[in-house]
């Protein structure tokens, strides 16, 4: 049986227009503004609405939920079950989490821990998969602060804005770098691939500043060892 537990002290949900119809409540059945109403743009979670993902509990247990969100303010995992907001408080080992777009396609995040500490983070702070080798890992930490956004004129808002840094992990040393996306400074931080690095990059002409060409490129160098 997967522990969870009840919250009543969630600040500020998302701003997802669905929330205007579907209101959540916490154990004592008080209903849980959203951030719009609490005078914050923006969404303190991965992405706005709810998503459906499994969780894999480091017990071995590995449960699939129908709404589940991840706050990247508070770093913690929450679902809902009968219009009630619960937060997730057995170990987890990874997660995953699917959205549909207004589009109507998919996006999917992939989300674990158990990554050498760096920064401010730690073994049980949890980074975003952009690609799982072998040998490399391209990851990314992902955060939320509200921030005071002044406007012209002098009026003052209240705003989550989104902080990211990447970071390659290397498996076989259990080392952690931040990494720049500049190919200078992808060279300088792995420096044993700095030849393989410019070689690719002449071959294929990538710009290290698109993610997408970025994880092509970590994904070559991780075959190379």
């Amino acid at each position: 049986m997967i522990a969870a537990q009840a919250t009543n002290n969630m600040q500020y949900l998302g701003n997802d227009g669905s929330l205007r119809f579907l209101e959540w409540y916490d154990t004592e059945g008080t209903r849980i503004k959203t951030a719009s109403e609490m005078g914050v743009k923006g969404t303190p979670l991965l992405r706005e609405g709810w998503g459906s993902g499994v969780v894999q509990y480091q017990s071995g247990e590995k449960v699939a939920y129908k709404a589940i969100n991840y706050s990247l303010s508070e770093q913690k995992l929450y679902y809902t079950q009968n219009k009630k907001l619960y937060q997730v408080v057995n170990a987890i080992e990874y997660f995953t989490i699917g959205y549909l777009t207004i589009e109507g396609d998919s996006v999917s995040y992939h989300f674990k821990k158990g990554i050498p500490a760096i920064d401010q983070q730690n073994e049980n702070s949890f980074y975003e998969v952009l690609f799982e080798g072998n040998n490399l890992q391209l990851l990314q930490w992902n955060h939320k602060k509200m921030k005071d956004i002044f406007n012209y004129g002098g009026s003052r808002e209240k705003e989550f804005v989104l902080d990211q840094q990447l970071y390659v992990y290397q498996l076989k040393e259990n080392k952690l770098r931040a990494l720049k996306q500049a190919l200078p400074a992808i060279k300088k931080t792995l420096p044993a691939y700095a030849a393989i690095i410019q070689a690719y990059a002449d071959r294929h002409k990538i710009s290290v500043r698109d993610k997408d060409e970025l994880v092509h490129l970590i994904a070559y160098l991780d075959e190379q060892h």
